[in-house]
């Protein structure tokens, strides 16, 4: 839970000190509450997008009878850090009050430091 509230945090640093001075992408708002509110609801939205990837990429695999797997797996393995540019992006279209992400490198860049967040708050078991 600890993990959780500074993973929060420093997305909420990031979406309020980081992001503006990305092009492209433009936080109008305050580290607090907009930038906390902005962290909880990119948590969320964060968690439903990977569902979704994962769901599809489980249901193209068994659809083709694992001749998917050929595309998927390379796909997860080449592509696995677009996925938070396109979760910033989903962020962005679904709560446009305070955040605009108007190019895709702009998303890229955001979402290569929201991995690295991710990577640092992320818990990890000592078995």
């Amino acid at each position: 839970m600890n993990r959780w509230i500074i993973r929060i945090l420093a997305t909420a640093f990031a979406f309020a000190y980081i992001f503006p001075k990305i092009d492209g992408i433009s936080f109008t708002g305050a580290f607090f509450p907009d930038g906390v509110v902005y962290g909880v609801l990119f948590a969320i939205t964060a968690w439903i997008v990977t569902r979704i990837f994962q769901w599809a990429s489980v249901a193209f695999s068994i659809g083709t009878l694992g001749a998917g797997l050929l595309i998927v797996v390379p796909l997860w393995l080449f592509g696995f850090w677009l996925l938070p540019a396109v979760q910033l992006m989903v962020c962005a279209w679904l709560f446009p009050a305070n955040l605009a992400v108007n190019s895709w490198f702009g998303a890229i860049v955001a979402g290569l430091i929201l991995m690295f967040i991710n990577g640092l708050t992320h818990s990890r078991s000592s078995s």
